[in-house]
């Protein structure tokens, strides 16, 4: 029997409220109507659960206002007293009364359980409805209100399927209940965060229960600081959360997606002051983010860290009225510290975290039983053996709800199959028989076509205990299901559209879905639509069994996802490697583009028309350059080694400066000054000693170039570490630019020949009639150096015993320390002898008129080789142009050198 009445009513129907409070109480019934003995304070919700709880039933009064704020209070107390308890003696009897035109539809789903009687307010009362409320006969409302299938099979609950949530209503409620606690000292609320269990219905429990009550007026706060709620979402991070947000953002507040997007990329502050100026008196912004842990298994890692600050910012400021409403696999709750370290602050003062946990028996009947009977369904076959599959699996919901909508399309009349559902293999085998029957629907083509695009959209833990779904572009999951229509139409399959005439065995069963587009197409680019996997039930497993291997709910899945995974892990070090590369500019793009070896081990994992395609597109590009570059490398190197070792006979050494030279670099060889012309001379002496006469004519037919100076140690020194060749001693004065000294007739020789092959050249030591005239350079005076007014004198003009140079008689001077004769040429009177081509001969008789070199005819001793232009040691008669000297072949010495002649620049013919 009722001990107390509790009559909730909006102030608007006060006069209605009158009327059921007198006729109540004539029918011997107590009745607590709040007028004035409840008031908004500190106490008000433990005085309102005290009041609710004496009562033995519950009156509501629906009029125009709806069940919002205060009734709406009321009424969740009134709720909460009624799903919590086990038995249904001890439930509160609730019984709605619709005021004049007021609609059932108008009210929220949890009310709709009940049977509502109208009343226009004025007229007698129900005396049928008296009786009900002084037995506590609770009226549930038995009619068919819902036509088709009323079980939302793997899918999460939509809020348009609030009537069909059933089996959480308490659930919902307390977690509801989370956002007003008003008892003293506790904290404000910012933040609700619902994690649980994959499977759980995180998801269902926000937008079938949560959002829909909120959308009734059923977040209120105590302090009356904000009466209404602008909804914000539900959204869900994706790759890109803070483009995600501006997309929610966009359609709450009817603003241009391209504009927010450009507004929150202006700091950590951007969201609150965005949010600021649009807020207005008492009215609040409710965030509703669903799958939270996107942010840490799909997000990029620039966009979470941007995600982080600007929410953490909304978060703490006050005068933001910013509140969030989140759901969160239990699994990644530890990710929160590492992955969003301003964020992790804020939920530990401002949020509260509130844990779903498995659905109980009870709940699993009301989750049969409540759909059922709203369609007219018997489900009691099948009802209590799927309670006791499905009371000890932590992701009971979602199997449940999916054989409900399998046995729906296989019912007999209005009766849900007992037997099929033990044919089938009961909650598991039914999850894997109908997707195994999709796939079997399919061509074998399209069913691996099938299996690689629903492997593409699972994050793959590598050790398999926590599989998480991943979403990808439409555009992709078409490419990857064939392309074009034939994808598409493969996409359609999967997503649960059936083939017009298809005749196939398979109902309506979905195993992805795919979300509306993102952007608005006006002012900011529509981003591509995502696929997602439909459940994370079809990647579970039910745990080891008694071998100690998985039971996965769908074999086949987890097998395919098993024997690719490392294929998993190339493909997640695929997309890292293109978002770091995305990223960076100049150089350091170019250098993070991969290598080949891992080319070979990336194919077939880029989707057409992703970023990953993109960076192995270029990558593949640098791979031809580089084999190219190596292909051209290779052609020098073995072109360089036959020049070496076919050509010239060099050893391996001569590559280095030869490559040196190719590339660009400074070499130190011998220079070349200007051409020097074909001419006639008179060559010897008529006053010198007896091997310079007889003077003779000569006529160089062909002009020549010899080098500049005497070739110096430096030039000599890199022939020696190109042939291997020991370098000669300097005698104590330095190397570098002083000539070579302590060289033979033939090291001069290989020095001329390597340095031909070095150069394309021809080169060689000059003969000694062209020596002589380069040497007087047009003039017949004994210096071609001559000093001022005409004089024929070298005294501080060259390097000789007697020339009265600071190295005269000392030592050796640096090539060019003093002035060139007339042609550019320095060094050609003193300094060290110079060895040249020919043979020695006592005398210029039958000497050659062409100037070419003169070997062993006439009397010629090539054990002997000339030397010309005196040396620093000798004396000024032997740094005339006419001195001529001998020298064994063999010899080495600290006053013999030499310089070269080599061909033009433009032709390797000899000189």
């Amino acid at each position: 029997m009722v001990s107390q009445v509790f009559l909730s009513y909006s102030r608007n129907d006060l006069g209605a409220a009158a009327l059921v409070r007198a006729e109540l109480e004539r029918s011997g019934l107590s009745v607590f109507k709040d007028d004035a003995r409840i008031r908004e304070g500190d106490l008000w919700l433990e005085r309102l659960q005290q009041a609710v709880d004496a009562s033995s039933a519950f009156v509501v009064l629906v009029g125009r206002d709806g069940v919002r704020r205060w009734i709406g209070a009321e009424t969740q107390v009134a709720l909460s007293r009624y799903f919590g308890p086990h038995d249904d003696a001890l439930r509160l009897p609730i019984f709605p009364i619709l005021l004049g035109e007021t609609k059932p539809e108008t009210l929220p789903a949890f009310l709709r359980l009940f049977q509502a009687t109208n009343w226009d307010g004025a007229a007698s009362f129900p005396e049928r409805l008296v009786e009900q409320i002084r037995l506590r006969q609770i009226a549930v409302d038995t009619s068919t209100t819902f036509e088709g299938c009323p079980f939302v099979g793997l899918a999460a609950y939509r809020m348009d399927q609030a009537q069909l949530f059933f089996g959480r209503q308490k659930e919902t409620l307390d977690a509801l209940a989370c956002f007003f606690d008003v008892r003293p000292g506790s904290p404000s609320v910012r933040w609700l965060e619902i994690n649980g269990n994959s499977g759980s219905g995180k998801s269902s429990l926000m937008q079938a229960g949560l959002l829909p009550l909120i959308e009734k007026g059923w977040l209120w706060r105590p302090s009356g600081r904000f009466d209404t709620w602008t909804r914000i979402g539900p959204m869900m991070p994706g790759q890109h959360p803070v483009e995600m947000l501006a997309e929610s953002l966009s359609r709450s507040f009817d603003a241009k997606m391209s504009e927010t997007v450009k507004a929150l990329q202006d700091g950590d502050d951007a969201l609150r002051y965005w949010l600021r100026e649009r807020k207005a008196d008492k009215t609040a912004f409710l965030l509703a983010i669903d799958q939270f842990e996107e942010l840490f298994t799909f997000a990029d890692e620039d966009q979470r860290r941007q995600f982080d600050g600007l929410f953490a910012a909304a978060l703490e400021d006050a005068d933001c009225p910013l509140f969030v409403l989140s759901t969160v696999r239990s699994d990644f709750l530890d990710r929160f510290a590492q992955d969003l370290p301003r964020l992790v602050a804020v939920r530990n003062r401002l949020a509260r975290p509130w844990t779903l946990g498995p659905m109980g028996a009870d709940g699993l009947r009301e989750v049969i039983d409540g759909p059922a009977r709203l369609a007219g369904l018997d489900a009691s076959e099948v009802k209590e053996a799927m309670v006791a599959e499905a009371r000890d699996e932590p992701g009971a919901l979602p199997l449940v709800e999916n054989a409900l909508d399998y046995l729906w399309q296989q019912r007999e009349g209005n009766r849900l199959s007992g037997r099929l559902f033990t044919e089938q293999g009961g909650l598991a085998g039914i999850l894997s028989r109908s997707a195994d029957d999709l796939l079997a629907d399919l061509e074998p083509r399209q069913r691996n076509r099938a299996l690689e695009l629903l492997f593409r959209t699972v994050l793959i833990d590598p050790e398999g205990r926590r599989h998480t779904r991943r979403r990808i572009p439409l555009t992709e999951a078409i490419a990857i299901a064939g392309g074009g229509k034939r994808g598409r139409d493969l996409v359609d399959r999967l997503a649960g559209q059936r083939r017009l005439n298809s005749g196939g065995r398979h109902g309506p069963l979905r195993l992805i879905t795919v979300s509306e587009d993102v952007g608005d197409g006006a002012t900011a680019p529509r981003q591509d639509r995502w696929v997602n996997l439909i459940h994370e039930t079809l990647i579970r497993s039910k745990g080891p069994g008694a071998d100690g291997k998985p039971q996965p709910y769908w074999p086949t899945l987890w097998a395919y996802i098993e024997t690719n995974k490392e294929r998993a892990a190339r493909r997640e070090r695929l997309q890292l490697m293109a978002r770091e590369w995305k990223d960076r500019t100049g150089l350091p793009r170019l250098f993070g583009l991969t290598g080949w070896s891992s080319l070979f081990g990336f194919r077939g994992l880029a989707a057409p028309g992703s970023l990953e395609q993109r960076y192995l597109r270029w990558s593949r590009a640098r791979a031809l350059v580089e084999i190219v570059l190596l292909a051209a490398i290779a052609g020098v190197i073995g072109e360089s080694v036959y020049w070496a070792r076919v050509e010239h006979d060099l050893p391996y050494q001569a590559l280095e400066a030869r490559w040196a030279q190719i590339l660009g670099k400074e070499l130190p060889l011998p220079a070349f000054g200007r051409e020097i012309p074909a001419g006639s001379f008179s060559m010897g002496s008529k006053s010198g000693v007896s091997n310079e006469q007889r003077e003779h004519p000569v006529t160089l037919a062909r002009p020549f170039f010899i080098a500049n100076t005497e070739v110096s140690f430096a030039q000599y020194d890199l022939f020696c570490g190109a042939t291997g060749r020991e370098k000669p001693s300097e005698s104590g004065w330095g190397r570098d630019h002083r000539p070579v000294i302590n060289v033979h007739w033939a090291d001069a020789q290989a020095y001329a020949a390597w340095l031909g092959a070095m150069t394309g050249r021809a080169c060689r030591l000059p003969s000694e009639a062209e020596w002589e005239y380069a040497a007087r350079a047009g003039t017949r005076m004994q210096y071609a150096l001559p000093a001022p007014n005409g004089s024929d004198d070298i005294k501080g003009r060259a390097n000789c015993m007697g020339c009265g140079s600071e190295w005269s008689g000392k030592q050796t001077a640096p090539v060019g320390s003093f002035s060139a004769n007339a042609w550019g040429l320095h060094d050609m009177h003193g300094n060290v002898f110079e060895w040249v081509e020919d043979c020695w001969h006592d005398s210029y008789e039958g000497a050659p008129g062409d100037g070419s070199a003169w070997r062993e005819a006439n009397g010629g001793d090539c054990g002997f080789h000339v030397l010309r232009s005196g040396s620093w040691d000798y004396g000024r008669v032997g740094a005339r142009s006419a001195f001529r000297f001998r020298s064994y072949l063999s010899n080495r010495s600290s006053n013999i050198g030499f310089r070269v002649v080599c061909s033009s620049p433009s032709t390797s013919t000899d000189p």
